[in-house]
């Protein structure tokens, strides 16, 4: 199924277009902490790893844990232009922040993130998971998450769990891509 969907989503985003809904998420006014932790790699198995770094995504200043509801996403943020995945029940939007087009989301019919995918525009300041974000490197996501359970000359896999997974894609030794699926 990882496979499947990983491919699903990666060729979607590739070909958004048309029109469709927005989805609003409900207004959030309390304050987050947006205090990111490195993990160090510890004798602990790699999918704890995973859950500390869903729990410590940091997006334009605001923390967003996985799993999580779009309606738990600041008025800030809209999703537009679905298109429906086949086989499964949720579709791939586009993401905006405020008035900026930052990447794609899926979402399921009940608004659960199952996806989040941050263009590589978006500052190394304004997404970060545990830290690391675009300006990082290769050896930077090593020393901050150890070894990957996969990697390609292209691509860092962290998470055994195909519904809990973070990938990094890479230009050389430097960040093209963050995806997270949850």
């Amino acid at each position: 199924m990882k496979k499947r969907i990983l491919p699903a989503f990666l060729i979607t985003i590739t070909i958004l277009a048309g029109c469709g809904h927005d989805v609003k998420p409900s207004g959030n006014d309390s304050i987050i902490d947006t205090t990111s932790e490195t993990i160090v790699t510890t004798s602990s198995g790699t999918q704890d790893i995973v859950l500390k770094m869903l729990d410590n995504v940091i997006l334009y200043n605001e923390k967003v844990s996985f799993p999580s509801s779009f309606d738990s996403f600041s008025d800030d943020y809209t999703a537009v232009n679905p298109i429906k995945y086949e086989s499964y029940d949720m579709s791939t939007y586009t993401l905006y922040y405020k008035d900026k087009n930052i990447g794609f989301i899926d979402l399921t019919k009940d608004n659960d993130v199952r996806g989040l995918f941050i263009d590589n525009d978006v500052p190394n300041t304004d997404f970060t998971i545990c830290g690391i974000g675009y300006g990082s490197s290769k050896d930077d996501i090593i020393q901050a998450f150890g070894e990957p359970n996969d990697r390609t000359e292209e691509s860092f896999i962290y998470g055994e769990n195909e519904n809990k997974q973070i990938v990094f894609g890479f230009n050389g030794n430097n960040i093209r891509s963050i995806s997270i699926f949850c």
